[in-house]
This record gives structure tokens, C-alpha cells and sequence, in this order.
């Protein structure tokens, strides 16, 4: 994960912290509130206990928002919020005290009541249990209410939990230090009590100041005993997981102790939501960071294949990976916030279709990047020649695959068109062909036309770089203005570089061998005779013997005194040319 997104991520904590505290303190998010909803209470109405009890505790409904209503501050009543605990064998005062402990539990749980869920009638019945109770919330079973007598109130197992959910939820020792502050620190600041505002400053810093020490204990430790270690990859994988790892301990310490702040339940909702998430994304970050590692151990596989196409493989693997986990990682986060992600799949299952007829291009371009991949018609640095496109190959993406030209232009060929075209690899070839026609003048004798063959497969036996076992070089036929002499080689050379070196070497050697048998070449032409001479009578030089034309042809074979296979030197090699001093204008 990039940093932007990391700090990102600290930057919409901030804000959503600062936006909570605004938030007013109430807990009720009433959408069907009744006329006991808005009543006023008198003096009168709360000392008529038996109407207070057919009112407030008729419905499952009724019965919370008397618990949750009487407690919000202008309208704190205990006589009607205790209602619903009648089943506890304690005092009045004792059942106050769970009554707020219950509250504050659900407060600090971001458990926020909507009352359109709960029932409205008398005679409920659970459909799973069978029984006439309500289970508040599926997150707290421990917490229901029963019907008894007429009345919904919490069931005896349920007010023996609550001391322990709240010992659970707050520390302590923290609520002893809060109990112990000078009244100042209970008077409210932009909706938070004071203590909450300081509690909150040294809560970040505290969680701040965990992080770091976890991170320098990282480094410290951990880098120094991976560097003792005879592989790299335990370092890069400390190198890849030490920030996003710290984020996740941070953000664990804040999910653990939050509720100690004691905030209202419209800020702890927003906090636990934005907390839930900051500890998914950093899971995440931890995970997209290692799949880095996991592709440079494919690297380390790859290198020691003969096959460069692998070696394009890793990216391709490792882009694939990172879509999949940011994938992942927004589908779980949706569905712990509360969103059908199968409906929202099959929506997009339905929407995918109309895109994928829309994309059906790239599609045929990412399942050809497949093809080539498994067939391996080319590997990487490869020439290639497809359609009107011919250079070398540097790159296999998922839509196109991109070829370099000897004009040093960049090609892009999708793969669906490269998966079925006909693909001429020339990077793969062992020998490369030469086969050319020489053309000699109507007036070479028999004994120079076989010297000068027999000269050719000599000048092919004494260089290395031809293939020796098969080559064809033959008096071919009459041309029209010509003796044609065919030579069909094959040079055993690596890149095209070495291939045009020794065609200038194996030229350059029949040059020098038919001006050793006096041997012309001929060119088109049209000649218009006069006289009785033959074509090239007047500048006809002397003729050799047999024995000489032997010795001239085993002069061009292996060792011979007049074979150059390497090519002819006119200058030193290595040594600068000197052309003389350079003329003024």
C-alpha cells in the first residue's frame, strides 16, 4: 500500500473522531415513538405505580424506551426507569445502578436501539426459542427481556450478567480515577465531558506512542536477527510488514480500550464502524505488502529457467494478486458493515454481462495473453516477425504484447490477433540461411567453373561458423546472360550481427577466390557483336594449367596458404585510420 493511502487512512480517523465528538449525547434514534415517547411526566403519574407499570412495561417496545427514555438527561426519572427490573432481589438503589450499568454498557458497545425493530405487541413469542422473550440485540444474548405476568421485564439471567459485561467492557481502575475527579472534569465541552476531551488526547498518544515502541522493537530486534540469516528474503519481508503491522497493533489497542471513554452511542457507533475498518485495511496493507515478497521469490525461481517468458510471468502474477486482495478486502469489509455483498454480486453478476458483451475484446486479449503464455511461441528478446511487424519482443502484457523494430518504434499487437496469427520466430532459428546465385561470364572454361566450386566448399570447410554437414554448391544452370553457380549455406552464428559479419566474411573470400582463377562475373546486358570476337576476347588473360588451378583451390581449403575464412584485413585491427591532414576552406 502506498503512503498517501496510509496516511490517508490516520487522516479520516481524525475526522470522523472530531465529527463524532459534535454529536449530541443521546442514545435514542426514535422513528416510532409513541405518546409515551413525548409525555411529560407529573407529579401525579409517577407516584400511580400500577399505571406507570400497565403503560411502560406492555410491549417489548414499551418496556426499553422506559429503560433508555426515563435516563436522558431533563427527563431522568429512576421510579420509571428501573421498571423493567423487577426481577432483581435488590434494593431500589442497587436497580438504579444496574439500570446505568446497562446503559453504559450498550452506550460504549455502539449498540444503538431502533425502535421500529422492536415489537409492538403484547404477546410476543420468540420464532426460534418458542418462548415469550426478546433478545435486544444478536450481538448480546445475555441481555433479554421476558414476559411475565403481562409485563415485559429483563429475565433474571440477564440482570446476574450485568455487572460482569461491565466490569468486561470498562477497566476498573479507570472508572475508580473517573469516580475520584473534582466535579469540574464532568462539565461538557462541545457535547464530551472534560475528562472525556483530555481522556481522548492521551488515548491517541498513548496509542501512538505503542506503535512506535512495537515498531522500533521490529526493527531493532527482528532486522538484526534476519540479517544474521543466509537468506534475504526474511528481511524484505521485515522491511515490507514492519509499518503496516505496527498500524494493526495500534488500531487493536484503540478497538480494545475505546469504551473506556464512555462516549454516546452516536460517537461510538461512527468509532467502532471507522475502527473495524482501519483494522481490515491495515490487515490488508500487511497481506498486499507480502504479496511483493511472494514475487520476488518467483523472481528467484524464474532465473534459473533457460525460458525468459516466465520471467514476464511474475508481474502479470503479481498484479493479479494485488487486484484480488483489494477485491477481498472490499467485499469483507462491506459485508461486516452490514451489506449483502451476495446481492450486490448477483446485481453486478446481471450488470457484468451487459459489460463483459461490452469488453469482449479485452476479454479475447486477456484469455490470448493465457494462450501465449502456456504455448510459448516466443520467449523475451526474441525476434519475431507477424503480420507487417518485425523486431524483437519486450514486453507480454495481459492486452497486447509490445515489439520493438529495428526503426526503434514501439509495435502494440493485441494478443487475441498475436494468439491467431501466424508468428515467424526468428529468434529461435539454429542456423541462419544464405542462398544466393552467382552469376559467371559465358566465357568460363569447364576446368574454371569446376575450380571455382570445388574453391566455394573449400572457403565453406575452413570457417567454423558455417554448418558443416549440409550445404549445396553447384554449377545450377544457363542463364540468359550467364553461367549461374548456386550456394546454399548456413551459418552457425547467434544474433544477426555475427550473421552479416560472416556473410561479409564468405563474400569477400569467393571475391578474392575468383580473381585468383580468373574468373568474371557477369551482369545484364545486350550486346550488339561486330566482329568475330567472343564476349571478353580482348581482355582474356592468360590461361592456367590444370596443376595451377589445383593448387589455387587447395590454396582456399583448410590451411591453405591463400584461405582467409575470417575475412580479409587491409587495416590493423583496433589501430585508427590516419587520412592526412584535414584541407582548409
Amino acid at each position: 500500500m502506498h503512503p498517501s493511502i496510509y496516511k490517508l487512512t490516520k487522516l479520516l480517523l481524525g475526522l470522523f473522531i472530531l465529527l463524532g465528538t459534535i454529536y449530541p449525547q443521546s442514545y435514542i434514534l426514535a422513528q416510532n415513538t409513541s405518546s409515551l415517547a413525548s409525555e411529560t411526566p407529573s407529579n401525579q403519574s409517577l407516584t400511580d405505580a400500577s399505571l406507570a407499570s400497565n403503560r411502560l412495561l406492555s410491549t417489548p417496545q414499551n418496556s426499553i424506551h422506559t429503560f433508555i427514555h426515563w435516563q436522558q438527561t431533563g427527563h431522568r426519572f429512576p421510579d420509571r426507569f428501573i421498571q423493567p427490573f423487577k426481577l432483581a432481589q435488590v434494593s431500589e438503589e442497587d436497580k438504579v445502578e444496574l439500570a446505568k450499568q446497562l446503559l453504559k454498557v450498550l452506550d460504549a458497545r455502539g449498540l444503538l436501539v431502533v425502535y421500529d425493530q422492536i415489537p409492538d405487541v403484547t404477546n410476543y413469542i420468540d420464532s426460534l426459542s418458542g418462548l415469550s422473550q426478546y433478545i435486544l440485540f444478536d450481538s448480546l444474548p445475555e441481555i433479554y427481556l421476558s414476559q411475565v405476568n403481562g409485563e415485559w421485564v429483563f429475565s433474571e439471567q440477564s440482570i446476574q450478567q450485568i455487572p460482569s459485561l461491565y466490569r468486561a467492557t470498562f477497566s476498573s481502575t479507570l472508572e475508580a480515577f473517573i469516580d475520584a475527579l473534582p466535579p469540574v472534569a464532568e462539565r461538557e465541552w462541545f457535547g464530551l465531558k472534560l475528562w472525556q476531551v483530555v481522556g481522548l488526547f492521551i488515548w491517541l498518544i498513548f496509542a501512538l506512542s505503542i506503535r512506535k515502541l512495537f515498531e522500533s522493537i521490529l526493527l531493532q530486534y527482528l532486522a538484526n536477527w534476519a540479517k544474521k540469516t543466509r537468506v534475504d528474503w526474511d528481511d524484505l519481508i521485515i522491511e515490507s510488514i514492519q509499518k503496516p503491522l505496527g498500524l494493526v497493533i495500534m488500531i487493536g489497542f484503540l478497538l480494545l480500550s475505546y469504551t473506556n471513554l464512555q462516549f454516546s452511542v452516536s460517537v461510538t457507533v461512527v468509532l467502532s464502524k471507522l475502527l473495524e475498518i482501519a483494522l481490515s485495511i491495515s490487515i490488508f496493507w500487511v497481506i498486499y505488502n507480502l504479496i511483493d515478497i511472494f514475487a520476488e521469490y518467483l523472481k528467484i525461481i524464474t532465473g534459473k529457467t533457460e525460458n525468459t517468458l516466465d520471467d514476464q510471468l511474475v508481474p502479470l502474477i503479481r498484479k493479479s494478486l494485488r487486484v484480488f486482495v483489494v477485491v477481498l478486502g472490499v467485499i469483507i469489509i462491506l459485508q461486516n458493515n452490514g451489506y449483502n455483498v451476495a446481492s450486490l454480486i448477483a446485481g453486478l453478476g446481471i450488470g457484468g454481462l451487459a459489460v463483459a458483451l461490452a469488453a469482449k475484446d479485452t476479454l479475447a486479449n486477456f484469455f490470448g495473453s493465457l494462450t501465449i503464455f502456456i504455448d510459448r511461441p516466443f520467449h523475451m528478446g526474441d525476434w519475431i516477425k507477424t503480420g507487417g511487424v518485425e523486431g524483437t519482443v519486450e514486453e507480454v502484457g495481459f492486452r497486447s504484447t509490445r515489439i520493438r523494430t529495428f526503426y526503434n518504434s514501439l509495435v502494440s499487437i493485441p494478443n487475441s490477433s498475436l494468439a491467431n496469427s501466424e508468428i515467424d520466430n526468428l529468434g529461435m532459428r539454429k542456423y541462419r540461411r544464405l542462398k544466393t546465385m552467382l552469376n559467371l561470364t559465358y566465357d568460363t572454361s569447364p576446368e574454371q567453373m569446376e575450380a571455382f566450386v570445388e574453391g566455394i566448399k573449400a572457403i565453406v570447410k575452413a570457417n567454423e561458423h558455417f554448418r558443416q554437414d549440409y550445404y549445396e554448391i553447384h554449377f545450377h544452370s544457363f542463364g540468359a546472360h550467364s553461367l549461374d553457380v548456386l550456394v546454399y549455406v548456413f551459418f552457425s552464428v547467434p544474433d544477426w550481427s555475427s550473421e552479416l559479419q560472416q556473410r561479409h566474411n564468405f563474400l569477400l573470400e569467393i571475391l578474392r577466390l575468383a580473381k585468383s582463377l580468373q574468373v568474371q562475373f557477369a551482369f545484364p546486358t545486350q550486346t550488339l557483336h561486330i566482329d568475330s570476337h567472343r564476349q571478353g576476347e580482348a581482355t582474356q588473360p592468360a590461361a592456367l594449367s590444370e596443376p595451377e588451378m589445383v593448387h589455387q583451390v587447395k590454396s582456399y581449403g583448410p590451411n591453405g596458404s591463400l584461405g582467409k575464412p575470417e575475412g580479409l584485413r587491409l587495416f590493423e585491427e583496433g589501430k585508427e585510420i590516419d587520412f592526412g591532414p584535414t584541407k582548409k576552406a
